[in-house]
């Protein structure tokens, strides 16, 4: 079951305040963005639901932004594993132009 209490708690419904909602939305950010962006998003997130993360990556390949999306099986809203750590540290190697850990082989 998706969970909105929280952010209705805090902008109240979405349909008697939509201006609160745009406000908060990344999406009207995207085309600003200046680096590129790792999207993850865990498929069994209960708290953010996956199509939210694909409207956002719509609108940062509409703008022309670099990004990438690793959606992962089985995963909820608290990701925590070793080897999505490991691909964090890569993705921001690459993208911000560092050199690669010695001793990692990649």
């Amino acid at each position: 079951m998706y969970n909105t209490h929280f952010r209705e708690r805090h902008l109240g419904h979405p349909a008697e305040h939509p201006e609160a909602y745009d406000r908060c939305s990344p999406i009207l950010e995207a085309a600003s963005l200046t680096r590129p962006l790792l999207l993850v998003h865990g498929l069994a997130d209960d708290n953010v639901i996956a199509a939210h993360s694909l409207r956002l990556s719509a609108a940062l390949l509409e703008a022309g932004r670099p990004h990438e999306v690793l959606p992962l099986s089985r995963a909820n809203h608290l990701v925590m594993r070793e080897n999505l750590l490991r691909h964090e540290l890569d993705f921001l190697r690459r993208a911000l132009n560092l050199p690669a850990a010695s001793g990692t082989g990649r």
